[in-house]
């Protein structure tokens, strides 16, 4: 079925989300995948493809179970705030474009792991750590922070709304923390690394204060999608329950930033479209019987 809003959905236990944004065959895949495996109403949201895909997605949802829904192309932070605002559902599960369950267990285990009142979601604790120095951090790197892993996850819809209403965000962003007493001059100043001059200059100095006022020495915080959700749930009591292996890498597949990759040229970090196209189109058919028009 075709519709509007998310409000013209009925509330159900739990919906799948899969985002397409100009990748109509690794959506697809993902799509058959969760039609096969997941055993709840799928909702495929288009962001203002030119791939032709909202003609091909229409007429697949005549011959299988699944919602289709337009909104507009924003950064997927803001996509998934908006989405999980205008939910009436208890759970959403997320499920990238370019991820295909490959059995069934994983369900049963997320379902399971929800039933635990003090999580407020299931799936995979993308653990942070140390960042590197590199060519732009010449003095020390920073911090990437916790999350959910965002590919694949279930999360209680409420308890994200209340983290959202408090006033985080599925955003990405960072942290400046350089010059301990002031954010906006610790952005400034953290600019410096873009200028091939000035990239010798050390704050170090200052790294015993960072440590007193912001409890670590690192100049920076990186909060990826998701991540200033995650803090948020944790600080009120919550956490995600972490499946761990071999759900992880039996279950799933998941080819990594063919979006990105789609969306933007030369993009590093990322899956091109082209490279795995042929292993996609293999899949589709020799799994769903499928060929993407």
């Amino acid at each position: 079925m075709i519709v509007s809003t998310l409000a013209e959905l009925p509330g159900v236990a739990t919906r799948a989300i899969i985002i397409n944004c100009s990748t109509r065959q690794v959506s697809t895949l993902a799509l058959m995948s969760v039609l096969r495996h997941a055993n709840m109403p799928v909702l495929l949201i288009d962001c203002a493809s030119t791939d032709g895909s909202w003609a091909w997605f229409s007429t697949l949802a005549k011959q299988y179970s699944f919602d289709l829904l337009k909104m507009p192309l924003r950064p997927h932070g803001k996509t998934l705030d908006r989405i999980f605002r205008d939910s009436c559902d208890e759970s959403l599960l997320l499920v990238d474009s370019d991820l295909e369950i490959l059995q069934g267990d994983v369900m049963s285990k997320l379902a399971d792991a929800m039933t635990d009142s003090t999580a407020y979601g299931a799936g995979f604790l993308h653990q942070g750590g140390a960042m590197p120095a590199n060519a732009q951090i010449k003095a020390s790197g920073g911090r990437y922070m916790d999350r959910m892993w965002i590919p694949f996850c279930l999360l209680k819809v409420a308890s994200v709304k209340r983290a959202l209403a408090a006033g985080s965000t599925f955003m990405h962003s960072r942290d400046y923390l350089e010059f301990p007493w002031h954010g906006g001059l610790s952005r400034l100043i953290y600019a410096r690394h873009r200028l091939p001059g000035l990239r010798r200059i050390s704050l170090e100095v200052f790294a015993n204060r960072r440590e007193r006022i912001h409890g670590e020495r690192v100049p920076f915080r990186e909060y990826d999608t998701g991540a200033r959700v995650h803090r948020a749930l944790v600080g009120q009591g919550q956490h995600l329950a972490h499946l761990g292996e071999p759900y992880w890498s039996q279950s799933l597949r998941h080819y990594h930033g063919v979006t990105r990759a789609t969306l933007t040229q030369d993009f590093q970090n990322a899956t091109a479209p082209d490279a795995i196209a042929a292993e996609v189109a293999a899949r589709l058919a020799s799994e769903y019987q499928l060929v993407v028009g």
